[in-house]
C-alpha cells in the first residue's frame, strides 16, 4: 500500500502557475511538514490533494489510486485548514462526531471511533469542553 504521491503535478490560476511539477512520495504513516514562504504553493498542493483544485498538469495518487480526476467526497480523505471550523454550540465529542456521522458511519461504531481519535490526538480529558474552553493547539487537534 502506497500513501500520497504528487507525480509532476502543476497546478496554475489564470495563467500564473503556482505548482510547478511537484513529486512528492509521503508514505503510509510518515508524518510530513511542507514549509515555505507565503505564495510557494504549500496550500495549493494540500487543496490538490483533497480534490478542491485539480492540477494542469500531472497525477494525485492515493494509495496507489488516480485520484486526480475525482471530486472530493469520492476521496475518503479531509483536510485541517488554518480556521479550525469547529462548531462553537457543541462539545469536542459531537464535533468529531460530526464528520462520521455526516458520511452516515454506523451508530453503534461512532462513539468508539470518537474515544480512539480522541485518545489518539491526546484530547480524552477535554471530550466534554466547548470549542471556546480549548487552546489553539487543542482546536486544531480536534479539528
Amino acid at each position: 500500500m502506497s500513501g500520497i504521491r504528487f507525480d509532476a503535478v502543476s497546478v496554475a490560476y489564470g495563467g500564473n502557475t503556482v505548482l510547478d511539477s511537484l513529486d512528492l512520495t509521503v508514505e503510509p504513516g510518515e508524518v510530513m511538514a511542507l514549509l515555505g514562504p507565503s505564495g510557494s504553493g504549500k496550500t495549493t498542493a494540500l487543496r490538490a490533494v483533497a480534490g478542491f483544485v485539480r492540477p494542469v498538469a500531472g497525477r494525485v495518487l492515493i494509495g496507489g489510486r488516480d485520484v486526480t480526476a475525482l471530486p472530493p467526497h469520492k476521496r475518503g480523505i479531509g483536510m485541517v485548514v488554518q480556521q479550525y471550523a469547529l462548531f462553537p454550540h457543541m462539545r469536542v465529542e459531537d464535533n468529531v462526531a460530526f464528520g462520521l456521522k455526516a458520511q452516515k458511519a454506523a451508530k453503534a461504531e461512532i462513539p468508539g471511533r470518537v474515544a480512539e481519535a480522541l485518545e489518539m490526538t491526546g484530547m480524552a480529558a477535554y471530550a466534554e469542553r466547548y470549542p471556546r474552553e480549548l487552546s489553539g493547539g487543542q482546536q486544531q487537534r480536534v479539528a
